[in-house]
């Protein structure tokens, strides 16, 4: 294996964690939106059951009126949240496969890099056995 070899797989690594890297970061980012929406989600429930303890003291029709079409707002605006997560579950989902996916490219790379530098290391601990063998045999043919 020349330098140039071993080189070219180091580059390979350093890309391949670059990519596992950025496809982190998508991830993440998806997961930050996905907590957005689950905060907002939650304040609209709390504020819709605030509301709704406020109202059970007052009696008024008119009140429960406006109560009525405030809970409808609110639920559309849940409704509308609940589906801005489905779509964002199939986003999260294919942004893990990509992240598993380049994960695995890496690991493979390093395996392989791992792989060569010990068959580097094995042939040069094998030349240099066989040399000290050659110094070896050449000295006891000197002393006969």
């Amino acid at each position: 294996m020349t330098a140039i070899d071993m080189a070219d797989l180091e580059s390979l690594i350093r890309l391949r964690k670059h990519s596992v890297d950025e496809k982190q970061k998508q991830l993440g980012e998806i997961y930050a939106e996905v907590e957005a929406i689950e905060a907002r989600k939650k304040e609209l429930t709390d504020r819709l059951s605030n509301e709704r303890k406020a109202l059970d003291g007052d009696l008024a029709l008119e009140t429960r009126e406006y109560f009525g079409r405030f809970q409808g707002v609110v639920q559309a605006n849940i409704d509308k949240l609940n589906e801005e997560l489905a779509q964002l579950e199939g986003r999260l989902r294919a942004a893990q496969e990509e992240v598993r996916v380049a994960f695995a490219e890496q690991k493979r790379v390093e395996i392989v890099d791992e792989r060569r530098k010990e068959e580097q290391a094995q042939a040069l601990k094998d030349k240099e056995s066989q040399e000290l063998d050659e110094i070896g045999i050449e000295s006891f043919r000197r002393k006969e």
